[in-house]
């Protein structure tokens, strides 16, 4: 899912090159992706339901596919091939912790922290790869081999229809035809959706603006990079054993305070106004830890809070909308605020109370045992 967005930001001005595009328009490459995630995750569990679930996944790999491959051609394609890309990613996100809770429902957890490894690996390669790659070989086919990921999902996809997986249990032999409860009423699931909403926020919007600030500090450009490089690479251990670790403990609170800490402590290191390397390095390992946490989080409780796959694909779909909106906003708003002010620490205070807000929401969501229950 990752590859096909992450490839695209470090050759951004390669593809500008090529087609000769404004500035807004580069810009938008990364936007209109999170738009159709927005647009397009409340209906996921509609087509689900109507289609079954490995349909609805292989008719998303297929839109992927295709999206990749056009989208170097000229203009119009790369509008249609990423859109096309958007609204694919958008269902493959809903339907994930899906497939967890449906074919791995006794082991959620490890399970969840195998698909968020995965994903956070692939993001950081291409991210990082892409810009060498491209540089011996052109951005177009480098773009292009980056197919080869869904066409093998493709084909593991095709092999499991009509399989039963040994690890299915009852959890997942719910009625598709039911009639689920409005999950946009119950409580529940809103304080996911702001938990979701919310780490989406401060992520999007740390990913934006930290060489910013770091070089606001007196780090130089290139050192700026790295740090941001850094963050991703302190975001794979937590990836891997946060969701391991929900799933095996009754009540989140514990993970939920920790997150609030690591939030605290590298956001709070922002406010130093350092130009040392020690100190931004100790911080984009926390930030890393923490972002990473509060997304694996979010992932592993659509699937814990919830008690069958459809039930999950609803949450999921929901807080997933409002939370790549909340991810759209995010750095357009700090911008503004830096625009505004011409300093960095009122946007590094807005962050801090965000995470205050977000970590009375997940203690929120740790109070109840399901969305759907009684």
């Amino acid at each position: 899912m990752r590859t096909a967005l992450t490839a695209v930001p470090p050759i951004l001005t390669n593809i500008s090159s090529s087609f000769n595009l404004p500035d807004w328009f580069l810009g938008s490459l990364t936007t209109i992706p999170l738009l159709c995630f927005a647009l397009i995750s409340p209906f996921v569990n509609r087509l689900s339901r109507k289609f079954g679930m490995l349909t609805t996944i292989i008719a998303a790999l297929i839109g992927l596919l295709i999206g990749s491959f056009i989208r170097i051609y000229s203009f119009s394609t790369l509008l249609i091939g990423t859109l096309l890309i958007g609204g694919s990613i958008a269902i493959l996100n809903v339907l994930s912790p899906t497939m967890v809770a449906e074919f791995y429902p006794r082991k959620i957890g490890l399970m969840t922290s195998a698909y968020t490894l995965s994903m956070t690996i692939f993001s950081a390669l291409s991210a990082g790869l892409s810009a060498p790659i491209s540089s011996k070989i052109g951005w177009q086919p480098m773009l292009q081999w980056l197919v080869i990921f869904p066409i093998l999902t493709l084909l593991i996809a095709f092999g499991s229809r009509g399989r039963k997986h040994p690890q299915q249990s009852s959890r997942s032999s719910f009625n598709p035809t039911a009639q689920l409860k409005p999950v946009w009423r119950q409580p529940l699931a809103w304080y996911l959706t702001v938990f979701m909403g919310l780490q989406s926020f401060l992520f999007y919007t740390i990913l934006t603006w930290l060489p910013s600030i770091f070089i606001a500090h007196g780090i130089n450009q290139n050192r700026a990079s790295l740090l941001l490089g850094l963050l991703q690479l302190a975001s794979l251990p937590t990836a891997y054993f946060i969701p391991n670790l929900a799933g095996r403990l009754t009540k989140q609170a514990p993970l939920v305070w920790t997150i609030f800490g690591l939030f605290i402590l590298g956001l709070g290191g922002l406010l130093l106004n350092t130009a040392s390397m020690t100190i931004a390095v100790i911080i984009c390992i926390l930030l890393g830890f923490a972002t990473s946490s509060a997304f694996s989080m979010s992932m592993i409780l659509f699937s814990l809070k919830t008690a069958n796959p459809y039930e999950t694909s609803a949450v999921s779909g929901m807080a997933q909308s409002i939370g790549y909106l909340a991810a759209a906003v995010g750095p357009l708003l700090s911008g503004l605020i830096h625009g505004a002010i011409a300093s960095w620490w009122p946007v590094i205070v807005m962050m801090l109370i965000v995470v205050v807000i977000q970590t009375s929401f997940g203690l929120l969501v740790d109070s109840k045992p399901s969305v759907f229950g009684e």
